[in-house]
């Protein structure tokens, strides 16, 4: 393998990833405001939307496409106030877990996998962040095991692999990478997938449940995807 291909395609891949967790990451963490609602119908993001979709292709995921394009479609004569309106009221009954008969488990690590809140899966993750000497945001309020914190962590790991690659340390990029493996099996896909079937299942508007399939098809196909680059990595000198 040519020098160049070594860097180049890995990075291209950091990079693709990184952008796909940025994208999710903005919608877990941030609360509805009218920057989300003129994000969201910015003729732009469909483009975006059908990008990710095509490099990153599962059938999740362009199911998640045709959904969002959905709510967008649904909703582009409304008035920004009622969209807002609506998207705030779906995301606090998604994500705060306010009634167990209208809304899933809220999404915290800890509480999907032992039945409760800020327990040992989420010291668990918080000692992950720790070994790579990340620290959590002062404003964010949130247990450290909430998805979307969860999600931004894999951003970071992305981001730091791209880094590296540009900085030509391989090593290090490869340790990035293999942090993203194992903060994966060990912990996102043990169950955020549980998360967004429920998600999917209650969520009134498209907008979510497409969410939760475009999240569900990438986090599944990154999984496989960071597997077989490590193989790739790990078999070919560096």
């Amino acid at each position: 393998m040519r020098s160049a291909d070594k860097k180049e395609k890995p990075l291209a891949v950091a990079q693709a990833r990184r952008s796909v967790y940025e994208m999710l990451s903005a919608y877990y963490l941030g609360l509805p405001d009218q920057r989300m609602v003129d994000s969201i119908f910015d003729p732009d993001f469909d483009r975006r939307l059908s990008t990710v979709a095509s490099v990153f292709e599962t059938g999740e995921m362009q199911e998640g496409l045709r959904l969002i394009s959905n709510f967008i479609s649904s909703f582009k004569n409304q008035s920004q106030e009622e969209i807002l309106r609506r998207i705030a009221i779906d995301r606090t009954r998604l994500f705060r877990g306010i009634s167990e008969k209208h809304s899933p488990p809220p999404p915290y690590e800890s509480f999907y996998r032992e039945q409760r809140l800020r327990g040992e899966g989420s010291a668990e993750v918080y000692r992950f962040y720790s070994k790579l000497g990340v620290t959590l945001a002062e404003e964010w309020t949130e247990s450290p095991d909430y998805l979307g914190i969860e999600i931004d962590f894999m951003r970071l790991l992305c981001q730091s692999e791209e880094e590296a690659w540009l900085n030509s340390q391989p090593e290090k990029a490869l340790e990035f990478l293999g942090a993203s493996m194992d903060f994966l099996k060990d912990h996102l896909l043990k169950w955020v997938p549980s998360f967004l079937d429920k998600m999917y299942e209650m969520a009134d508007l498209d907008f979510y449940r497409g969410l939760a399939k475009l999240t569900s098809g990438f986090l599944k196909y990154d999984g496989h995807l960071v597997e077989e680059q490590l193989k790739e990595m790990r078999h070919v000198s560096i």
